[in-house]
């Protein structure tokens, strides 16, 4: 400690920030800092500099002219005392401030993080969630937000590689890093454990993806899935209809019966409820109309085409409302996965629309009437003109497709080349 320093006093620091901008210690570590702003304001901030496991650390204590120079000093004092016993005061101070907000460990900032950042802005926040709640939270949620390290970032990423999800992985990544970037620019963690891991570390450069399921493989779903007894009729007719109708997982899922009308054949999709907030009319072939019949003997009075199977479940012993009151976004890739495929090859439900798309291409679906029945636009300057809906073709086209699939569900063979050639003819009416 300097001689100045230890005659430095309440009207030293006036002086001080009089001057201007000030970084001066006044004794054992406790430092006076202040901006050139803060100067002008007479306003400073006590930071008690020192070294800890090898490396310099800084704690602020608090503010000036709020905490005077005296008490300043006492609680370096403690400080320091708690320095000699083995406490990183700086870690234990940012520990209390995440605990106060209810933030102490991963679970909790990446609850706070949700909420903020990704709710507001996200239009689909819930794929968000679904790799929190699926990948993060289990192998890391409990661990204090201060305590995680890169180890633990790479724990997480490897876990999804090896289960074959690759594009997770780098989902999984991006997350824990602006997660851990939220808590950083917050001052409630020292650094970014995310910080310097690649793409290459996790799943790679995507290469976007070319499964689909060809006839055979369609065989041997429809087996797998009425030989396979825990998997349930209700997720067998979800199958069967997110193959007929070209459609993404939650837009059928989460579906109301109001949406459709039998009689008429035909579910009329809202924009709400579309990825491209586009609305459709699909209409529905007799196939899938006797399956929608069937399921809604399931559903049991809902009014939802696939209800939840449990209105409360238990987690860790305690009883706890569905999320959704229709099934989980989860719930058929769950049941999927239990599913012993011979020969066939690893594929999602994101699969299933490119396999719908593939299919009408083989039984000659004109490109346009196969883009509308999956509720794509029209693209450039003829998606602008033509606004055209190919509903009736639509109908023929998913008309033949259902046939086939319903013959498929059942394990009988059905002659493809006259599918092909009566959309053939349906084309040129």
């Amino acid at each position: 400690m300097t001689g100045f320093e230890k005659i430095a006093t309440d009207r030293t620091l006036r002086a001080w920030l009089s001057a201007g901008p000030v970084d001066r210690g006044v004794g054992d570590g406790l430092t006076f800092v202040a901006t050139a702003a803060g100067a002008q304001l007479g306003k400073a901030s006590w930071i008690l500099r020192y070294r800890f496991g090898g490396r310099h650390k800084e704690k602020v204590i608090g503010r000036y002219p709020d905490i005077s120079l005296k008490e300043a000093r006492e609680l370096a004092r403690i400080d320091r005392a708690q320095l000699q016993q083995g406490v990183d005061v700086s870690a234990a101070k940012r520990r209390q401030k995440l605990e106060a907000i209810d933030m102490h460990n991963v679970a909790g900032l990446a609850k706070i993080w949700y909420e903020r950042d990704i709710v507001p802005r996200y239009k689909y926040p819930l794929v968000v969630e679904r790799v929190i709640r699926r990948h993060i939270n289990p192998v890391i949620g409990r661990l204090p937000v201060e305590e995680v390290r890169p180890v633990h970032v790479d724990d997480v990423i490897t876990r999804i590689v090896k289960a074959r999800a690759p594009t997770v992985a780098n989902d999984a990544l991006r997350n824990l890093f602006r997660m851990f970037h939220f808590a950083v620019k917050r001052r409630w963690i020292a650094s970014n454990p995310a910080y310097g891991f690649e793409i290459s570390d996790a799943g790679g450069t995507e290469v976007p993806r070319g499964r689909w399921l060809k006839r055979e493989e369609l065989f041997e779903l429809g087996k797998g899935m009425r030989d396979t007894p825990n998997f349930g009729r209700t997720n067998e007719l979800s199958v069967w209809l997110l193959l007929a109708l070209c459609v993404r997982k939650m837009e059928l899922l989460s579906a109301r019966w109001s949406e459709f009308d039998l009689e008429q054949r035909v579910w009329r999709l809202l924009p709400s409820r579309t990825k491209m907030k586009s609305a459709i009319d699909i209409p529905l072939a007799q196939p899938v109309v006797d399956w929608l019949v069937e399921l809604k003997i399931h559903a049991a009075g809902s009014e939802y085409r696939f209800p939840a199977r449990r209105l409360i479940h238990l987690k860790n012993g305690t009883p706890r409302e569905n999320r959704f009151p229709h099934v989980s976004p989860d719930t058929l890739n769950l049941a999927l996965r239990r599913l012993k495929l011979d020969g066939v090859e690893h594929f999602t439900v994101h699969d299933m629309r490119r396999t719908a798309r593939t299919q009408m291409a083989a039984l000659g679906v004109d490109r346009f009437v196969a883009e509308r029945a999956l509720n794509h636009k029209v693209r450039d300057v003829e998606g602008i003109y033509n606004q055209y809906d190919y509903f009736d073709e639509r109908k023929d086209a998913l008309s033949r497709w259902a046939m086939l699939l319903d013959a498929t569900s059942r394990g009988e063979s059905f002659n493809v080349v006259g599918l092909r050639s009566m959309t053939a003819v349906a084309g040129r009416r």
